[in-house]
């Protein structure tokens, strides 16, 4: 039991890091990172449990929470900067390979908007050139309707 507890002290460490730097390159709102909190203290908990009831006969000890925390202090001591930064590295690595495509596909439907937009306006300029010419209007009425057309436009 005090091996298992050990381990599972330096699991609940490195579990947090990759938390701490989740929440370090993903922005989260307050809900979100109470919600994580929450499943890691409920995870660790049953974790905890199963293996007193596995590994002791159900025996709380304290020693048991003792040795966890020692895990955790052992962890947080030796190699939990080195972790940080690595998992730290790969997040933004990671979120900058998401951003890119997204980028990409928002800068191209802007395009298709833009060119959809402007496909259209000659199209309806056509409209009316022709709805003109077949009335046998005047160039000036012409001028008028496209004033008031771009008038209720803008």
């Amino acid at each position: 039991m005090f091996v298992v507890s050990l381990i599972m002290g330096i699991c609940m460490g490195a579990v947090y890091d990759v938390l701490r730097s989740i929440r370090k390159t993903f922005n989260h709102g307050d809900m979100l990172v109470g919600l994580e909190d929450i499943v890691y203290w409920l995870f660790f908990t049953w974790l905890f449990i199963e293996n007193i009831f596995k590994y002791n006969d159900g025996s709380f000890r304290i020693y048991i929470f003792i040795v966890a925390i020692t895990g955790i202090l052992i962890y947080k001591n030796t190699i939990s900067s080195g972790i940080f930064n690595l998992l730290n590295y790969i997040l933004c690595f990671v979120k900058k390979c998401v951003e890119k495509p997204k980028k990409l596909l928002k800068n191209g439907e802007k395009w298709y908007k833009m060119k959809v937009s402007i496909f259209r306006h000659l199209k309806n300029d056509e409209k009316e050139k022709d709805v003109y010419q077949s009335s046998g209007r005047g160039k000036d009425e012409q001028k008028e309707r496209k004033k008031k057309v771009n008038k209720k436009t803008v």
